[in-house]
């Protein structure tokens, strides 16, 4: 991966996945497995309450510079800002609120996004 970070002034095109947060490590912040009432992360090692689980952030975009087409994806907590709350506010919000949230019919997704808020 390039640790050097480069700016780019462009245009948000689409977004490229739906799913925005994601259940994460405390010590390596890769995506950790809930499985029933505990947490697992396959890459440390690290095991928890499932409930306990922290949220970061993960935004894949599509976005256009003059003429030229690229997908980023931006990760963590410089999205706090962007969405005026952490990813783990914005879970437990999301999670109390499930009846609430509307997933558009046409996604194919629905019925496991709203599986997966309830975990």
């Amino acid at each position: 991966m390039n640790r050097r970070r480069k700016f780019l002034l462009a245009s948000v095109l689409a977004l490229q996945n739906s799913s925005f947060i994601y259940p994460s490590c405390q010590k390596c912040f890769s995506r950790i497995l809930l499985v029933s009432k505990r947490s697992n992360c396959p890459k440390c090692g690290s095991t928890g309450e499932a409930e306990n689980a922290s949220y970061r952030y993960k935004l894949a975009l599509k976005v256009a510079e003059s003429n030229k087409l690229f997908g980023i994806t931006v990760f963590g907590s410089c999205l706090d800002a962007f969405f005026g709350l952490t990813a783990t506010g914005l879970h437990r919000i999301l999670k109390a609120n499930i009846d609430k949230v509307q997933v558009p019919v046409t996604s194919s997704s629905a019925q496991t996004t709203r599986e997966k808020l309830k975990r």
